[in-house]
């Protein structure tokens, strides 16, 4: 019964964290950098919540003093998120979830991927692909549809465009 309700709070948890992040980007004029951060810093937590809890676990929602088991896991997560973005900054997204997958067991989509490595790393990886794609002769519109049907998450707007995809190659 206890983990029916750790599932049920961490899924209550989860959608209202993509709740504020999409009105973060619905209503670019009412966010700031906290709901950002708090949305960011949710999908980072909540990954590891997923990841490292074992079955039969409680999560304990009383504030104690840190363990050493807390700081072991923080390790663990700042190392995860460290080659996560060295990963992702010699590869595709898709091979860095591939091979976060099949050579570190963690399975994360997409949206996860992003809210773990932050926004520097993201914004670099896309302006990586948009430079390939411009050799290769796609123009600003056409790398807007590619992301939006690839379905990376656009930085701040509610939808990629010309000028959006033109800002992150400056």
């Amino acid at each position: 019964m206890a983990n029916k309700n750790i599932a049920d709070f961490l899924e209550a948890l989860e959608e209202g964290a993509d709740l504020l992040d999409r009105l973060n980007k619905s209503h670019p004029d009412l966010a700031n950098d906290f709901t950002h951060e708090a949305v960011e810093e949710f999908h980072r937590t909540h990954v590891f919540l997923q990841e490292n809890r074992e079955p039969n676990t409680r999560i304990n929602t009383v504030k104690q003093e840190p363990v050493e088991e807390s700081v072991s896991t923080n390790q663990q997560n700042q190392k995860l998120i460290e080659t996560t973005q060295e990963l992702l900054a010699i590869h595709g997204f898709d091979d860095v979830l591939d091979i976060l997958q099949t050579e570190h067991g963690v399975t994360l989509n997409l949206v996860q991927l992003v809210n773990l490595v932050g926004n520097s790393a993201y914004i670099a990886a896309l302006r990586r692909e948009a430079l390939e794609f411009q050799s290769n002769a796609i123009s600003l519109p056409q790398m807007a549809q590619l992301w939006a049907d690839f379905g990376r998450p656009p930085i701040g707007d509610a939808a990629w465009t010309a000028s959006t995809v033109s800002r992150i190659l400056e």
